[in-house]
């Protein structure tokens, strides 16, 4: 599917801060899965820029304002294609073996180790074990149920979190956005050895008004088998990610990605309002200018 993505990101200042530095991660991926064919970027008031890809491959905005300000915003325009291939995996003795091994763990350390975010004490994750979990499912079958335990467990509230939100406080709320549903399925799947990813980005839902995470950043898990790649499992809407998917970028969790945040000279307090419109289209003359 075709998509054109419009966001619109402000701060607005109580009183003028004296000059900031931000940083940003707002343009899409561009890899197997999506293509990008075009993005821009606008920042108000003036700034000064410089960009460079993150160790996770996200490309990372860095600007300065040294001009007093009462307000930050943070324009994007993007058009892009995601094609997302049927996930048809058979899982097999040598995919577990390898799973298994020394170097595979050495490879994917740093999607199997915990993280401030995705901590999770293992009296929150054996329950869910014994629920969901049987001796012959494979980590694809295991990874299935868990993204439809989270999905049926745990209320979708928007607001009853923040960003700083961990795993096991948003656990123990058994509540919370995709953002800590995220979390959540992260803690338990490199508990079980398996490698995963955050991913941020956006979701297209169309004429489906059940979906949840429409008309704001979403989040979802992405796990790595052997033989395969990455695959994505969206807790959120209990589903494997789809073309209505579109990644922004990816790392260990929520910190690694971060969309806009950053340091400021004052004592204004900040409002932050982000405004986010997807959009699908068939050609790109059918898109508008941001």
């Amino acid at each position: 599917m075709k998509f054109e993505v419009l966001q619109k990101t402000r701060y607005q200042y109580s009183e003028p801060v004296k000059q900031s530095i931000n940083k940003c991660i707002f343009k899409p991926l561009h890899d197997e899965k999506q293509q990008l064919f075009s993005y821009e970027q606008i920042i108000l008031p003036k700034a000064e820029s410089t960009t460079h890809s993150d160790y996770w491959g996200n490309e990372v905005v860095t600007f300065y304002i040294w001009e007093p300000h009462d307000f930050l915003e943070v324009q994007t325009r993007s058009v892009l294609e995601v094609k997302v291939q049927k996930v048809d995996v058979v899982f097999t003795a040598d995919m577990e073996e390898e799973m298994q091994s020394a170097q595979f763990k050495e490879v994917f350390a740093e999607y199997l180790m915990e993280t401030p975010y995705t901590m999770l004490s293992m009296d929150a994750i054996f329950p869910i074990l014994e629920t969901i979990k049987e001796d012959d499912d494979n980590p694809l079958q295991f990874v299935a149920k868990l993204n439809q335990y989270i999905y049926e467990h745990f209320s979708y509230v928007p607001g009853s979190t923040h960003v700083k939100t961990t795993a096991q406080e948003a656990y123990e709320l058994r509540t919370g956005v995709c953002q800590d549903f995220t979390h959540i399925m992260l803690a338990i799947c490199k508990s079980q050895g398996i490698p995963s990813r955050y991913v941020s980005g956006y979701i297209y839902s169309g004429e489906d008004v059940a979906m949840r995470g429409e008309s704001m950043t979403h989040a979802w898990i992405e796990i790595y088998l052997p033989s395969y790649g990455w695959i994505g499992f969206d807790p959120t809407n209990d589903m494997i990610a789809q073309e209505q998917h579109i990644s922004v970028a990816k790392g260990r969790d929520y910190a690694d990605i971060t969309p806009l945040k950053g340091v400021y000279l004052g004592n204004g307090i900040q409002e932050l309002s982000v405004s986010i419109q997807v959009k699908a289209i068939q050609n790109e003359h059918e898109t508008s200018n941001c």
